[in-house]
């Protein structure tokens, strides 16, 4: 098949199936004389691989080397989302942190109407908020 009709099985564009070859996650056929290149059916199943991967957070390098390791057995493919899982927590934790954050910067925040003499100088000048320093 051509590189167009994988890109449609497969639910990506032309250029995702170009970028995955740049990146070493899929081979690049070689052209039979003046013809288009070839494309295996398989690559359709690959690519759903990647899509699956990233959606679960792993990053393009992750997946490559998953591929390049032929970790595909299950103990490692286990050992992969374990850890992915952990860096999930940690962000998961980071982003807690940042709405905690933002709801003390509300609720620091000296007014709820417009002035002009308000804004980020008010703000920022409020202890209690990351980057505010002692109340005026």
């Amino acid at each position: 098949m051509k590189i167009g009709e994988l890109a449609r099985q497969a639910g990506v564009g032309v250029e995702t199936v170009r970028y995955y070859q740049r990146r070493g996650l899929l081979p690049v056929p070689e052209r039979q004389g003046r013809a288009c290149r070839s494309y295996s059916p398989d690559l359709v199943r690959t690519i759903r691989r990647i899509r699956l991967l990233r959606e679960l957070g792993f990053s393009l390098d992750e997946i490559h080397a998953l591929f390049q390791d032929e970790a595909e057995a299950c103990r490692d493919v286990r050992i992969a989302i374990q850890r992915r899982i952990g860096t999930t927590l940690a962000d998961l934790g980071d982003l807690r942190r940042r709405l905690d954050h933002l709801r003390a910067a509300l609720a620091w925040f000296p007014c709820a109407r417009d002035r002009r003499a308000c804004g980020l100088a008010c703000l920022t000048a409020r202890s209690g908020v990351p980057g505010g320093s002692s109340p005026a």
